[in-house]
């Protein structure tokens, strides 16, 4: 059993140091924009509509016109994105993005990095555990899926894998 424990408490250690390697990386490649929070999550947004109006923005993102428009002006004084008034609603702002914009989510981090200290059958090792660990979670959640009753909402997995 303190196996197991030491096992899950290396893994989440694991996970804690991932999450950090990662955001250090954005944060040096893009003055500290997350791609999962705030300004990183409009481009992301951004970069799958490429053109969209300030409102449908923020209903998609579930943001307050307020804090979308303080958001976007961030984005805008940086040269992330444009915007603009509709030719045919003069009402309607329309953001798109810059190129710099586009190269936020096209740049990702060099995770090879990460794995130096590993011989290449330490690696091919290590991504069979991986699996076999991933493989096990993967069943345990669809049978927990598939037998119980989860709530539609945004902290339960009504998701399917």
């Amino acid at each position: 059993m303190a196996e197991q424990r030491d096992l899950t408490k290396s893994l989440l250690e694991m996970y804690n140091l991932l999450h950090r390697y990662h955001m250090m990386w954005y944060g040096k490649k893009f003055g500290g924009l997350d791609p999962w929070q705030g300004q990183g999550r409009i481009l992301k947004a951004l970069r799958r509509m490429h053109s969209i109006t300030q409102k449908e923005l923020g209903f998609i993102l579930d943001l307050r016109p307020q804090s979308l428009g303080e958001l976007l002006q961030k984005l805008e004084a940086n040269g992330y994105i444009i915007r603009y008034r509709a030719k045919e609603d003069k009402r309607a702002l329309i953001i798109e993005l810059t190129e710099k914009g586009e190269t936020f989510q096209l740049q990702k981090p060099d995770y090879e990095e990460l794995y130096v200290g590993l011989t290449a059958t330490e690696r091919e090792e290590f991504q069979e555990l991986l699996d076999k660990v991933s493989e096990e979670l993967k069943e345990w959640i669809q049978h927990e899926l598939d037998n119980d009753n989860y709530f539609e909402g945004q902290n339960y997995p009504t998701f399917r894998l």
